[in-house]
């Protein structure tokens, strides 16, 4: 009976001291997971920055004007009021419109025809 006794107390010992050895090993693995993501986070963070940076100058009035210039694009005064204007905008903005609609209108195709699918399948 004391010897039964004594192999019960040594395998919950044992069973315990194993458990504290995976914890201990989660510990670390799940520090080195923290410091990966730090890291990431860091090198994320300095990449968004370059490119803010990067579109801040893009946006500049200096550097529209030299792609404008390098583009050979020609600018016409509207009025004092509306300031300057592309010569065929208008143009742009329809053909903007006719691929929004073209666009749209494909969608809305492929919207009908995952519905028909849809149904054909349950029936």
């Amino acid at each position: 009976m004391g010897i039964s006794r004594i192999l019960l107390v040594f395998t919950i010992a044992i069973v315990m001291a194993m458990f504290l050895v995976w914890e201990r090993n989660k510990i670390i693995e799940l520090g080195y997971q923290v410091a990966r993501l730090q890291k990431n986070c860091t090198e994320l963070s300095e990449k968004n920055r370059k490119l803010n940076y990067h579109v801040s100058r893009l946006k500049s009035p200096q550097m529209i004007v030299y792609k404008i210039q390098s583009l050979k694009m020609p600018l016409v005064p509207q009025d004092a009021t509306s300031g300057i204007i592309m010569m065929g905008q208008a143009k742009f903005q329809e053909n903007v419109a006719k691929s929004l609609k073209t666009s749209s209108n494909k969608e809305l195709y492929t919207q009908k025809d995952q519905i028909l699918n849809c149904c054909s399948l349950h029936n």
